[in-house]
């Protein structure tokens, strides 16, 4: 009995051959080039041909690394992380702490005594001390890359590398080599502050003995000496540390084999049957009231609808753009860099005007930068302020804040808001916010087929549907009669936290093999949550819906928060949380510790999902999805 396993990374494709007695019967390391399929091709043959096998001798092969997906001859994908917990595990069965720089990449792996992963954490997207660091580090140095771990061993803790951007970090060396510093000097510096950031990644998962290290960076004896002095224990590394990611993988597909119910973890795919309207290709453009803009979901859309204004949410550009940083500081919400960008872009110029809320810095900032871009124009803007408590003066004082809202829109558009004019927008809220109540009931009670990312994105577009027209096309869904797949044995997610604006992490959710079974996003469900009474006194009914409704991480109450998502996933029989945020979200970053906390004391898995606001991160997405999924499904046997 034969598996092998392949792991493609950005630098080199490591392939190990595993007989049914975990014995390694060949381990091969080749550069990985600029093509991924090829260099697994290669290593294909060069593992059967170091031991005369043919294909047909091969029980099963798994491929793990970035590029795994570019394996077709492999049965099955596995993320790294679970490759590498496994690996580890092999050669450390005492291993609870990995360590895995590679070549654009670094990770921190907690695992069990099985090398099941019980928490891990990623770098993001930038290759800041990886091996792909190291090499440019090196060139910039002229000094072979193989030896800078030696030559830093020589070097004196003076010199300090402030930047750990590749771009940056060189420009750095390059002051320092024009300043007269010791090539080792700086070579120690350098590792210093890769240690740094390794040490950084551990706190958020917590130091457990024995540390492993992994990956190509672990021969850098430079590195690892840092980090050891940084974690002050001692770091167990194999003889061979980059085939750890391929030797977990092999083992992995031992396993399948032996358990005889090998499984393909690509992903399971809930299929939409074809008689069944499409919610994402619904179109939320199809009408003729003039348009006032808002970004915030605590903004009183029943007054501006009262007004004879279709209210709209303004969503940002789907591609990175730096026109924003014109007016922006570079460390604000992606959101918000996004939208500015629309206005810049000359997207917006059909609307009536913007109504603002003062709900973050961030907004705030965005009301400041929107004034500007218009001076010496005559259009409509308003910032809106919010309380952050939840009690009855807090009502009362938006009410108030409502009041003047209404005026505004009143002298600035010369009309008259009448109370039986706002009565009637609440009621048109209220009846599409009862249907959609009903219709997320009949798909958590299973009787609507779609996917989760289909009803995410479909409430999101309701969002900027007029509600009477939402209303009727919630109607026409429900009356279909879908084929219901059963997903009982597929991890069952909640997902909450910051706005999502890029509805594909839904996707690459599902694609990974779970089910979104419910939401708590401002942009989705909760926009629809509550209805408004129809009163003598609307506007307070208004300020009592917004004010009383399930909070945002903006409002102070985090107790409450965790509290009702908690009640939801019980409620529903949800197994873990997706936990999203944007970057620089300063709410809901700082709500993050307490909410982890909360989740481990009571043994519910949660992952983090800290993105920006374009679609460019989806790979890191992926990888971090799938090992999540992966982890449920191995620590629940």
């Amino acid at each position: 009995m034969y598996t092998i396993g392949i792991d493609i990374g950005s630098m080199s494709t490591n392939g190990i051959l595993l007989n049914e007695n975990k014995e390694i019967l060949a381990s091969i390391i080749i550069p990985t080039g600029a093509s991924s399929k090829k260099a697994a091709d290669n290593i294909y043959k060069q593992l059967l041909a170091e031991h005369k096998l043919t294909e047909k001798d091969i029980n099963y092969i798994i491929a793990t690394g970035y590029g795994r997906i570019k394996v077709p001859f492999a049965q099955e994908v596995v993320t790294e992380i679970t490759c590498h917990a496994k690996g580890a595990n092999y050669y450390f069965p005492k291993a609870r702490t990995i360590i895995d720089i590679g070549g654009q990449d670094s990770k921190v792996i907690k695992i069990d005594a099985h090398g099941n992963v019980l928490d891990f954490v990623m770098n993001d997207k930038c290759a800041a001390g990886t091996g792909r660091f190291l090499e440019v580090m090196a060139r910039t140095l002229e000094i072979d890359l193989e030896d800078m771990g030696e030559i830093s061993l020589k070097g004196k803790g003076s010199i300090s590398v402030s930047s750990l951007c590749t771009v940056f970090a060189e420009s750095e060396v390059v002051s320092l080599i024009g300043a007269d510093h010791k090539t080792a000097d700086i070579c120690r510096g350098l590792h210093i502050s890769i240690a740094k950031r390794i040490t950084a990644q551990l706190k958020r998962i917590g130091l457990e003995e024995e540390v492993i290290m992994t990956g190509g960076v672990a021969k850098n004896i430079g590195v690892v000496t840092e980090l050891e002095k940084s974690l002050g224990c001692k770091i167990k590394i194999s003889e061979e540390p980059q085939i750890n990611g391929a030797l977990g993988a092999a083992l992995i597909a031992l396993e399948k084999i032996q358990s005889k119910k090998p499984q393909i973890s690509q992903s399971v795919t809930v299929n939409t049957p074809p008689d069944t309207p499409s919610l994402i290709e619904f179109s939320a453009d199809d009408h003729t009231l003039p348009k006032i803009g808002y970004f915030c979901s605590y903004t009183p859309v029943e007054l501006i609808r009262a007004a004879g204004f279709h209210p709209v949410r303004i969503k940002g550009t789907e591609k990175e753009s730096c026109s924003a940083n014109e007016v922006l500081c570079g460390n604000i919400c992606p959101y918000i860099k996004a939208v500015v960008d629309q206005k810049i872009c000359g997207n917006l110029e059909d609307f009536k005007g913007m109504v603002f809320v003062n709900s973050c810095d961030g907004m705030r900032r965005l009301y400041d930068a929107w004034v500007k871009l218009d001076e010496g124009k005559k259009t409509f803007h308003y910032i809106l302020d919010i309380p952050k408590n939840t009690d009855d003066a807090a009502v009362y004082y938006y009410a108030n804040l409502l009041k003047n809202l209404k005026e505004k829109l009143e002298s600035y558009f010369t009309l008259k808001i009448h109370h039986d004019d706002i009565n009637h927008s609440i009621s048109m809220y209220n009846a599409v916010r009862e249907k959609v109540r009903l219709f997320l009931q009949k798909y958590w009670s299973g009787y609507i087929g779609q996917s989760g990312y289909e009803i995410f994105s479909l409430l999101k577009k309701g969002v900027n549907v007029v509600p009477e027209k939402f209303s009727v096309y919630l109607s026409h869904v429900m009356k279909q009669k879908d084929d219901i797949i059963d997903t009982r044995d597929i991890p069952r997610l909640f997902v909450w936290g910051s706005i999502m604006e890029n509805e594909k992490i839904m996707k690459a959710i599902e694609d990974a093999g779970a089910k979104v079974i419910a939401e708590d996003l401002c942009n989705g469900s909760r926009y629809f949550d509550a209805e408004i009474s129809v009163s003598s006194d609307p506007i307070l009914s208004i300020a009592r819906r917004y004010i009383k409704r399930a909070p945002c991480s903006r409002m102070v109450n985090i107790f409450e928060r965790i509290n009702n998502v908690l009640t939801v996933m019980q409620e529903k029989s949800i197994h873990a949380a997706i936990y999203h945020t944007l970057k620089f979200c300063d709410h809901n970053l700082m709500d993050y510790p307490l909410i982890k906390k909360t989740f481990h004391e009571k043994n519910i898995p949660l992952l983090h999902l800290n993105c920006d606001h374009t679609t460019s991160s989806e790979g890191q997405i992926k990888t971090r999805v799938e090992a999540f999924l992966e982890q449920l499904t191995s620590t629940s046997k």
